[in-house]
């Protein structure tokens, strides 16, 4: 009897025949994924390309920044205000108009000032002719004084003499005892009034002096109070104390103005700065020292770094003045500019251009397309700060990925076509 023996197939062959079907499936799969991909885009709704903007995922230096419109503003402005009391009689100047330091701004009239002035030369004038007065008067006394020293020393001299003759005849027993003390009481006398004489002319000689001196300071006082008067009616006639640009006038012909009232502010043009209205929301890192570029319409370019920030904002912006490097040729106060400030910079940074209504930091949804850039489809994109026109990539995107930047808030579905 026949027995039926049955061949075992070697678990090498097995183990081939799994492999094969793996790689058949995947096979499989593989091309059947771009094909289901492609059956749910055709689904999708269809967009123009000329209707889009399209942009490339970039590696390279990008600048985190912040674009601010503002004026040039002058660094230094003089404000000319009145030193005296008047009426404007006569203005000089307006708004616009180039002054030079002392060029006349205003005159004003006081008729007050004017009568002071004279009343002070009059009495400087008498004072003067006090002094003089004085100084003849003492000359006059001291010739009196001189006059009556001179015959006191006559009287003396004499005296002197019969003193001595008497002395020489009385010790010869000439003449008596009585004769010959009247004799030496009488010159001692004499020689008496020689010395008063001579002091008296001392204190004369004081006293006129002292007259002469007290006289003399009159005059200095008054003619100090006429110089004040004076120098007073000099502030009448308003001066610029600087070279530049009248900015404003607040005085008008005929009106009365005090001590201290403005008449004009007057701008050095050759020290400007850059005054930008940053938003509140963008104020978020400009911080003073940054580096600003200034951009006019007709003066050309000029650098800067931020000097100041204001404490509050107005109207919804921030004050921030800019210090520039140099003045650009033509530029002038109260000109439009536009200043980016530089927060900083990264030398490899993934950007794309700023997409419609992203924010600065955030997730938001881009259409990316592929590669034969047929189909987009919806995908989740972190982005950061960047620059004006441009928006750091962090999450989501690869070097050379192409999205769509312009508004598809339209748009819903995950996958868009795209077409001609």
């Amino acid at each position: 009897m026949d027995v039926v023996r049955v061949r075992r197939r070697p678990q090498v062959a097995r183990g081939v025949l799994v492999a094969t079907l793996a790689i058949a499936a995947a096979g499989a799969a593989a091309w059947s994924l771009p094909n289901l991909f492609a059956h749910r885009a055709a689904e999708g709704p269809s967009v123009a390309s000329a209707s889009i903007v399209i942009d490339a995922v970039t590696r390279g230096p990008l600048e985190n920044d912040v674009s601010a419109a503002g004026i040039f503003a002058p660094d230094r402005v003089q404000i000319v205000a009145s030193l005296a009391d008047g009426v404007v009689a006569e203005l000089s100047i307006r708004p616009g108009t180039h002054v030079s330091a002392g060029t006349t701004i205003a005159r004003l009239e006081n008729p007050d000032l004017n009568v002071a002035v004279v009343d002070a030369a009059a009495q400087l004038a008498a004072a003067r002719a006090d002094v003089q007065s004085a100084r003849e008067e003492a000359a006059a006394a001291r010739l009196d004084e001189d006059s009556v020293l001179r015959s006191a020393r006559a009287e003396d001299a004499r005296a002197s003499v019969e003193a001595r003759s008497d002395t020489e005849l009385h010790t010869k027993g000439l003449i008596g005892d009585l004769q010959y003390r009247s004799a030496v009481i009488k010159s001692a006398e004499d020689h008496d009034l020689v010395a008063i004489g001579q002091s008296k002319i001392s204190v004369g000689t004081a006293d006129a002096a002292a007259k002469i001196a007290a006289a003399q300071a009159r005059v200095e006082q008054l003619a100090a109070e006429l110089a004040a008067r004076q120098a007073q009616l000099q502030t009448l006639v308003v001066r610029a104390g600087a070279a530049g640009v009248v900015q404003s006038v607040a005085v008008d012909p005929g009106q009365r103005v005090t001590s201290g009232t403005e008449f004009a502010r007057i701008a050095d043009e050759r020290d400007l700065k850059a005054v930008l209205q940053v938003a509140e929301g963008d104020l978020r890192g400009v911080a003073p020292g940054q580096r600003v570029r200034i951009t006019t319409s007709d003066s050309g370019t000029a650098g800067g770094r931020v000097s100041r920030i204001a404490p509050a904002a107005q109207n919804g912006t921030v004050a921030v003045d800019v210090s520039l490097d140099a003045v650009p040729p033509g530029a002038r106060a109260d000109q439009n500019v536009d200043g980016t400030v530089v927060i900083d910079r990264t030398l490899r940074a993934l950007s794309i251009a700023r997409p419609a209504s992203a924010i600065d930091t955030g997730r938001v949804e881009l259409y990316k397309l592929d590669r034969d850039g047929t189909h987009a489809f919806r995908t989740p994109v972190t982005l950061a700060s960047g620059s004006a026109d441009r928006a750091r990539v962090v999450g989501g995107l690869a070097s050379g990925d192409r999205v769509i930047v312009s508004d598809t808030s339209s748009f819903t579905a995950p996958v868009l076509r795209i077409t001609e």
